[in-house]
C-alpha cells in the first residue's frame, strides 16, 4: 500500500514538470528527472533501475539538445547572425518578466530582440522579420518537442516503476 502511495505522488509530483518543461528557460524535464531519482533512491532502485534512470535521463538530454538546436537553427534558417541570437535572448529573458504570461512574454521578448537587432544590422525590416519569425518557428518547435517528452516521461516512469 505504502509504495503504490509514494508512485502515485511522484507521478503527480512529475505533472508540474510537463508544465514547467512548455516555459522557455524552466527546466522543468530535470525537475521530473530529479522526482524520479529521489523515487528510485526510496525504492533502492528495485521498481525504478538505474537503468531505467539511464533510459529517462537519455529522453531529457535528447529533448533539451532538440530544442537548442532548434530555436538556433530557425533563426539560422531566417537569416539572424549570432549577435541578433544575444539580442533575442536578452529580449527573451526581459519578455519574461515585462510580460509575466508564461510562453507569451518569452517568445514576444525574444522575437522583438532579434527583428530590433536585425533590423538595425540590416536597415531591412522584411529580413529582419524573416529571421525573427525562423527564430520564433524553431523556438515553438524546440518546446512543442520538450512538451512531448515530458510526457513521455511521465508515461515512461510510471510503466518502468509499475514492472
Amino acid at each position: 500500500m505504502w509504495d503504490i502511495t509514494i508512485l502515485i505522488s511522484s507521478a503527480l509530483l512529475l505533472v508540474p514538470g510537463i508544465i514547467l518543461s512548455v516555459i522557455p528557460n524552466i527546466p522543468g524535464l530535470f525537475y521530473m528527472l530529479l522526482i524520479a531519482i529521489c523515487f528510485g533512491f526510496y525504492d533502492h532502485f528495485v521498481h525504478l533501475t538505474s537503468m531505467d534512470i539511464v533510459v529517462l535521463a537519455s529522453l531529457v538530454i535528447v529533448a533539451m539538445a532538440a530544442d537548442m538546436i532548434s530555436g538556433i537553427a530557425g533563426a539560422k534558417w531566417g537569416g539572424a547572425t549570432w549577435q541578433s541570437l544575444v539580442w533575442g535572448l536578452v529580449g527573451l529573458v526581459l519578455g519574461s518578466f515585462l510580460i509575466p504570461v508564461p510562453v507569451v512574454g518569452s517568445l514576444i521578448g525574444m522575437f522583438l530582440g532579434i527583428l530590433g537587432s536585425e533590423w538595425y544590422r540590416t536597415k531591412d525590416l522584411k529580413k529582419a522579420h524573416k529571421a525573427a519569425m525562423g527564430s520564433f518557428a524553431g523556438t515553438v518547435a524546440g518546446t512543442i518537442i520538450k512538451g512531448v517528452a515530458a510526457v513521455a516521461f511521465l508515461v515512461l516512469f510510471i510503466i518502468f516503476a509499475i514492472n
